[in-house]
């Protein structure tokens, strides 16, 4: 298996390293490994952009049900406090 065909499975920080290994190919490596390099960069860039961009979604989630969960438990505080009242 090539490691263009690996990168969905591998981790970010291993993402991490393999693009920094293929920046360094692409600057000293031989030839062969600076067209290897070379073509596997778009394919790591785009892997991680989509990634960030998965992450900062699952953030904004996270925060907007969190927001509805403080919203609904200031909601039943006050109609308790109402009730009471």
């Amino acid at each position: 298996m090539e490691i263009g065909q690996r990168i969905p499975d591998l981790s970010d920080k291993e993402l991490e390293n393999l693009q920094a290994n293929a920046l360094r190919l692409a600057e000293a490596g031989t030839i062969k490994q600076k067209e290897q390099a070379e073509s596997l960069l778009p394919m790591l860039a785009s892997a991680m952009e989509e990634r960030r961009a998965a992450k900062t979604a699952a953030q904004q989630e996270t925060k907007r049900v969190n927001a509805e969960k403080r919203s609904a438990t200031a909601k039943a505080a006050k109609a308790a406090k109402d009730a009471s009242a």
